[in-house]
This record gives C-alpha cells, sequence and structure tokens, in this order.
C-alpha cells in the first residue's frame, strides 16, 4: 500500500513538471558555440528563453488539452497468438495537439511500443499495435501514460490516464481438418474409401436411400424396397446427447515442458476444442480438473454458451507440484455422474510401477463408464530417437529412452487390458489425434 502511495505522488508530481522536448535539447546545445561567441551572456539568455519557451508550452497544454483513453481488445485473447490492441485518443478540447502514448501492458507480455501522432480538436485519433501473449490466465493492463506537447515544440506534459483493466488469456483455438461431427461426416460421405464407414454405424436412424455396391445386406429396408419395387437400405447415424467428461490431471505429471509449453496448457487446448466439436455433434460436454484433490468441476450440459463456462473456469488452471491421486478424483466424479460417459482422461504415463494408482483408478470407471486415458508424451523424445547418436553419451541417453518407452508401452498395455481405451500423441498431434478417436468411438457406437 505504501508503494502505491508512492508511486501515486511521484506520478502527480512529473504531472506538475513541464518536459524539455527533444528539439529543446537540440537548441540548447548550440549554446556551446554561442560562448565562445557572445559570452555567457548570450548563452545564458537562450536558456532563460528556451526554459520560457518550454513553461508557456506547459501551461498551453494544461488549458488547451482534455485528453481520454480508450483500449480496445478483442473478448478472447489467445494464448501465443498476435492479439491487436487499439488506444483511442479523445481530444475535447479546443486545440490540437502532438501526443506520443505508451500503453501499460502486463508484466509477463513485451514492452508496448511508442504511439506517436496528432490529435485533432474535438476529435479522436486510434493507434494499434501488436500483442504476443505467452502464458495462458488471467492478467492486467496498467494505466495509459502519454506526453504532450505544446503548440512550440519545446515544452511536453506528462499525463497519466487511468485505464487498468483485467484482461483473460484463453487457449489457443487451431483449426483442424475435422473441426465437428457434421464437416467430418460430410467429408467421408465425398470419399469413395470412408463412405462405406459411415453408413450403417451408430444405432439412431437417419434416412432410407438406394442400394448401392458394397453396402451391407443386413442394412437393407425390406419394407421400402418392396414397396418401391428396388433395394433400399437404411442409414444410422451416431447417437446424439451422450455424454463427454474432459479429465485434466493438474498434477506434477502435467508440468514438463513440450513445445514451448506445459502438458496441462496442450491437453486443455485439445480438451477445449474437442468440447466444440462436440457440442457441434449433438452431445454434452463437461469438464473435470484435479490433481491431489479435485479443482473444480463442470457438468455436462449442451447448451449455447457451455464452451465459454469450460473457458471461463479453465483459465486460471496451472499444474501443481503435487502427486495425483486419481483413485479419490475418479470415485468423486462416479459419485456425480449417474449418466454413462466418456471420461477421456489427460494425463502422462512414466511406467508401471509409477502409474499403478492410475491402473488402479481406472478399474473404477470401467463398471459405468468407457475411459479414455490420453498419454501425453514429450516431442523432443522422437526427434532424438530419429537422430543417430554421435557419442557414447548420446548412445547411453538414447538407451535410457528407449527402456523408458518399452515400460511407458507395458503401462498402457495393462491400461488396455483394464478395458480402458488408451493412445500415445504428442502435443503436435494431439488435437487432431483426440479428435479422430472420439469419431471413432461415435462410428462403432461403444458408447
Amino acid at each position: 500500500m505504501t508503494e502505491q502511495m508512492e508511486g501515486r505522488q511521484i506520478n502527480a508530481l512529473q504531472e506538475r513538471i513541464p518536459v524539455p522536448t527533444t528539439l529543446t535539447v537540440w537548441l540548447a546545445a548550440t549554446g556551446i558555440p554561442i560562448v565562445f561567441l557572445l559570452g555567457w551572456e548570450g548563452a545564458l539568455i537562450l536558456d532563460l528563453l528556451l526554459f520560457l519557451g518550454c513553461c508557456l508550452d506547459f501551461v498551453s497544454v494544461c488549458r488547451g488539452s482534455a485528453l481520454t483513453a480508450q483500449r480496445r481488445f478483442p473478448d478472447y485473447i489467445s494464448q501465443g497468438t498476435a492479439q491487436e490492441v487499439r488506444i483511442i485518443l479523445l481530444n475535447e478540447g479546443n486545440r490540437p495537439c502532438r501526443v506520443q502514448a505508451k500503453d501499460n501492458p502486463p508484466l509477463e507480455w513485451e514492452k508496448a511500443p511508442i504511439l506517436a501522432g496528432a490529435v485533432p480538436a474535438k476529435s479522436s485519433v486510434s493507434f494499434s499495435y501488436k500483442v504476443f501473449p505467452p502464458k495462458r490466465g488471467v492478467f492486467r493492463f496498467g494505466d495509459i501514460h502519454l506526453r504532450v506537447t505544446g503548440p512550440l515544440g519545446l515544452g511536453a506534459r506528462e499525463v497519466r490516464l487511468t485505464s487498468s483493466v483485467q484482461v483473460k488469456v484463453f487457449p489457443t483455438l487451431r483449426a483442424f481438418r475435422y473441426p465437428d461431427l457434421i464437416s467430418y461426416r460430410r467429408t467421408a460421405r465425398e470419399r469413395g474409401s470412408l463412405r462405406a464407414k459411415w453408413r450403417g454405424e451408430g444405432r439412431e436412424f437417419e434416412s432410407l436411400r438406394d442400394y448401392m455396391e458394397g453396402d451391407d445386406p443386413r442394412k437393407i429396408h425390406w419394407k421400402a424396397s418392396a414397396r418401391l419395387d428396388r433395394p433400399i437400405v437404411q442409414e444410422f447415424r451416431p447417437e446424439r446427447n451422450q455424454n463427454l467428461i474432459l479429465a485434466l490431471d493438474a498434477s506434477r505429471l502435467m508440468c514438463s515442458l513440450s513445445e514451448g509449453k506445459t502438458k496441462l496448457d496442450h491437453a486443455l487446448e485439445s480438451a477445449v476444442q474437442l468440447a466444440h466439436a462436440a457440442m457441434a455433434g449433438g452431445d454434452q460436454p463437461g469438464i473435470f480438473a484435479f490433481s491431489n484433490q479435485v479443482i473444480f468441476f463442470i457438468p455436462p450440459k449442451r447448451s449455447p454458451d457451455q464452451l465459454k463456462r469450460i473457458l471461463e473456469k479453465s483459465v486460471s488452471l496451472e499444474p501443481r507440484f503435487v502427486e495425483p491421486r486419481y483413485e479419490e478424483a475418479f470415485l468423486w466424479l462416479q459419485f456425480r455422474l449417474r449418466r454413462r460417459s466418456l471420461i477421456v482422461i489427460f494425463t502422462d504415463l512414466l511406467d508401471e510401477v509409477a502409474s499403478e494408482n492410475l491402473l488402479d483408478a481406472v478399474a473404477l470407471l470401467r463398471a459405468r463408464h468407457l475411459p479414455l486415458c490420453v498419454a501425453i508424451r514429450e516431442s523432443e523424445w522422437d526427434r532424438f530417437l530419429n537422430q543417430p547418436p554421435s557419442t557414447p553419451y548420446e548412445v547411453y541417453e538414447r538407451s535410457v529412452l528407449q527402456e523408458s518407452l518399452r515400460q511407458r508401452r507395458k503401462a498402457l498395455g495393462v491400461l488396455l487390458q483394464k478395458g480402458s481405451l488408451v493412445t500415445d500423441l504428442s502435443p503436435s498431434h494431439l488435437s487432431l489425434g483426440i479428435l479422430e478417436r472420439y469419431l471413432d468411438v461415435k462410428r462403432r457406437g461403444l458408447l
């Protein structure tokens, strides 16, 4: 509190002191040759005139300008992507003014550039610059600082405009090949190899159509065929209004970095995209975050603002350096889910021993629900294994990594034996890989 008071006093003092411009400094430098030509008296007269001009500019700015500022940015700012921030300056005074504006973005972000321009009287001017939010979470913009130059160009006034505002940075929403079930199905029908895959899949009746070569004879609708005197087959679609739970492990296993982000960031991005696809396809997504305790839970629901609720709730989710308690978390979740659901568990597997808690906990879900364990592995592993070793130390590292991957595959195999679906993906293939696995579950009617 004391530091804030001191900062306010310093800012108030700065606004009362005229600031010399670059032009004033250069003119003052001409006093050096004047000393040799006219003596100290000439240089003193020049400095006095410059001081008076600077003060006149300061007074003119104080009387003639009334500036206000507005900051505008997108409602949803995505992590790691360029976002435009606009600064709108409104001059309600009777005189135009030249302004240098400096925004105050969050400390974790890059500094904002100095924006310069002229603001006409009774008018407004808009400036813009780009920001690249490096992290997801809740941040705050500070006040906007202005330096307003007087009409003579000799003096300026420092002005601080109160415009502190909170901003939320959400996970990156990448565009991928199949943004939802509807577009995937449309794409599948346009391809001959996938056309037979979609026909006859699911258990909800959709339509009737003429029989085509390669159709399953068991799908022939005999009554319609007899009435129309030609073979007619039934088309089915995947069931809708099914529950999808996105379970995010926020423990130490998700703290490691890969491709510049934590595994939890990659998991959250994929989870949000999968929730969007599920809603577009008619399902009901929900989200569940846990570590050594339950962090939050949004029940599955199909509503227009469900995705917004998921984004708002998870914006501040960060991994914690604690051991995950899968069994307690899944028991808590199962008590609140009465309807059979597809539970996508975003986590990581080190080996069979370290993941023993997960292996036992998945069996608890299998009785009523369909678990899908998503193990997120480092992309650096694949790149390292694709490069031939050049030193004995790299040979040793390679052998250790291969042993770790062998134990990882063994742990995934145990999960399969316990009735869970599993997939092991790197962050670059996570979003699309999870979506295709989800679509496969829908096509096969496993839920």
